[in-house]
């Protein structure tokens, strides 16, 4: 339930006291995601508690520009040494062909919700491959929407390595692959030190991973790092994060222009326009854009 990327944006300062509140939450509501209002209203309580005015709003952003980077908050990213040994055996659970079921239910339920045409297209050319042992690395897994859609779409000489700083999200690629009998791992790992040799996969992709991401100048240099010359990144995005976003800028009454402004400096996505002009500066070259009624497809290919 805890949102990474904004709290450590607006606490950068001094982060303890939002961490001890946000684990607090999770103790008082167990990740449930029917409490999920009920966690909603009070972590936007503790905002406006903590952050009185638009003029302080504003501020941890311009002081995040200039003094945020890439880093461990200790006790606060869940990796696989940060564990306890309850958290650990309990983490197995995820890795059966029952879990994997249940998250190709959820994925079919979720494509069937959204009218999710683009599913489709991002599998085939995630698994558009070049050689038989055609190797994939999508960044975040999340729920396993995208993961699914990618491993029942893979032939038994693929590899797909699924990356996520959420060690029970990483768990459900592995559970995904298990159902498919596909040659799939879920791996606990941040995306700004990927845990991988250089030009060692034929495709990157994120199914709106980038989306809840920070820092993206780095994560997309470690995307083209692990490429092969000439292997592709393909990504779904939404059209712009201020349709995620938009209802804690409305009540610190920021308007759309304004927070792609703020999100843009804190190294946040924000929309096509940012991302294309950054893939561009990362030696990535555009050769495919796919627009859907709120989000897009894209695939871009690494420069030799």
């Amino acid at each position: 339930m805890v949102n990474n990327e904004w709290d450590d944006i607006l606490y950068w300062e001094n982060y303890k006291p939002c961490y001890e509140m946000l684990q607090e939450l999770e103790r008082k509501y167990g990740g449930d995601p029917a409490n999920y209002d009920s966690w909603h209203r009070e972590h936007y309580a503790y905002y406006k508690q903590t952050i009185p005015n638009k003029e302080e709003f504003i501020r941890r952003f311009e002081y995040y520009e200039l003094h945020g980077k890439p880093h461990w908050i200790e006790g606060h990213h869940r990796t696989m040494n940060e564990l306890t040994r309850e958290e650990l055996l309990d983490s197995f659970r995820h890795v059966t062909k029952e879990n994997g079921a249940f998250h190709v239910e959820v994925s079919e339920k979720a494509r069937q919700g959204w009218a999710a045409q683009h599913l489709a297209p991002y599998a085939e050319k995630v698994c558009s491959a070049t050689s038989e042992e055609h190797k994939i690395m999508e960044m975040t897994v999340g729920c396993g929407v995208g993961t699914n859609a990618i491993v029942r779409s893979m032939t038994d000489k693929m590899f797909y390595a699924g990356v996520d700083i959420d060690f029970i999200c990483a768990k459900n690629a592995d559970a995904i692959g298990r159902y498919y009998g596909k040659n799939a791992i879920g791996i606990c790992a941040s995306l700004w030190n990927l845990p991988f040799s250089d030009h060692l996969f034929d495709v990157v992709c994120s199914h709106f991973g980038f989306d809840e991401c920070r820092e993206i100048p780095t994560i997309l240099k470690e995307a083209v790092r692990v490429l092969k010359p000439g292997g592709r990144f393909v990504s779904v995005f939404r059209h712009n994060i201020w349709l995620r976003r938009h209802e804690i800028f409305e009540d610190y009454d920021i308007g759309e222009s304004g927070a792609l402004e703020l999100m843009r400096k804190a190294r946040l996505y924000t929309d096509f326009e940012q991302f294309d002009v950054l893939a561009g500066e990362a030696g990535l070259v555009k050769i495919d854009y796919i627009p859907f009624e709120n989000w897009y497809l894209v695939e871009y290919r690494k420069e030799k």
